[in-house]
């Protein structure tokens, strides 16, 4: 089990599950394109013949009861009422299992209830703990072998007693998992390429969120805010330094007769009063925020960059493939009408010879 679900069960594992959703995405247009050009557009092919529009990635949004309430203010009546808070977490299997909060507003629209037995209390600890003690295949994933997030959100509801409370067609037919061995049986000897690189990502997932990578951790930040900072007072009189470093509220340092504050931690910086020392706290905050968005950036188009590059490494592999089997087939057929030529002035050797 990975890591952090290990702590996300330690922390709510044991709260009551209010709701249970199935929700589904339409899988990534460039995943799809992918498989496309590794199968030859068989893959396209035969999602058409199975009826597909879309190929899904199936989870679970589980709400959950919280310890702590909520006070809800009833302004139109002038009254409160206290009411059990409540999260949402979401349950799915990619390279590996995963249970996180969900992030994007897309991961709410199609979504399908699945009704909870009325006389059972059901927690993520006994839901989770449940289906994978049955699934032996609960936390691996292998697209080839029809196990993936598909038959592991069917495997949970169904392990759990949950399927039979599905009244509903529609949401048994989002239930039912689409057949992806027959999909991916499409790229031949390529199939085994989908288990690789699942495999692959489940491994770098396991080094690093595992923590098995040690990361250098930051340098703790010695700057103190205003309202309990060291401050240094310079006079501008006498040009003599106040050597003491004293610890001053807000109150104290606009009461004080310094005309100078320099700011602890803060290099090579004069601040000269304390609207200025707020405004320096801000830029400070501004510039970390900004480094760390130039930062996701880099990153962000470099992953873009790694899946163009290797986007058009396929295709240009796909062409060179695609022109040396025209050029064999080419060959073939030059060779089969020599063979017919040869096997045609045979035949009329042979009824010459005959009549003559």
């Amino acid at each position: 089990m990975p890591k952090r679900v290990r702590q996300i069960l330690d922390e709510v594992g044991d709260h009551p599950i209010l709701k249970i959703q199935l929700g589904r995405t339409p899988v990534e247009a460039v995943l799809i394109l992918f498989l496309n050009i590794l199968s030859s557009w068989k893959f396209s092919d035969k999602q058409i013949e199975l009826g597909y529009d879309e190929i899904y990635h199936n989870y679970l949004l589980i709400t959950i009861q919280n310890k702590k309430k909520l006070n809800v203010l009833q302004t139109m009546i002038e009254a409160s009422k206290d009411t059990v808070g409540s999260s949402v977490y979401k349950l799915e299997k990619a390279h590996r299992v995963r249970l996180m909060k969900p992030v994007f507003p897309t991961e709410f629209v199609d979504i399908y209830n699945i009704p909870l037995t009325s006389n059972k209390t059901f927690t993520l600890n006994r839901l989770i703990t449940t289906a994978s003690n049955i699934d032996k295949h609960f936390y691996t994933y292998d697209a080839g072998n029809n196990n993936m997030c598909q038959t592991f959100v069917e495997n949970i509801i169904d392990i759990n007693g949950l399927t039979s409370n599905i009244i509903d067609n529609i949401t048994r037919i989002a239930l039912k998992p689409q057949d992806a061995k027959t999909l991916v049986a499409t790229l031949g000897s390529r199939s085994d390429i989908v288990k690789r690189i699942t495999d692959l990502g489940g491994t770098l997932d396991k080094w690093v969120f595992d923590h098995k990578i040690k990361w250098k951790k930051p340098v703790v930040k010695e700057f103190t805010l205003i309202g309990n900072m060291h401050v240094k007072a310079k006079n501008d009189i006498t040009n003599n330094n106040i050597d003491d470093i004293i610890n001053n509220n807000i109150d104290d340092i606009l009461s004080s007769s310094a005309d100078t504050i320099v700011v602890n931690g803060m290099t090579d910086t004069v601040i000269e009063n304390v609207d200025d020392a707020f405004n320096a706290v801000i830029a400070l905050e501004e510039d970390e925020k900004k480094t760390k968005r130039n930062q996701l950036i880099i990153m962000i188009f470099s992953i873009l960059l790694v899946i163009l590059l290797s986007l058009g490494a396929a295709i240009v592999i796909f062409f060179i493939w695609q022109k040396r089997k025209d050029k064999l087939m080419g060959k073939e057929s030059t060779g089969d009408i020599v063979d017919k030529s040869k096997t045609e002035s045979n035949l009329s050797i042979a009824t010459h010879a005959n009549g003559d």
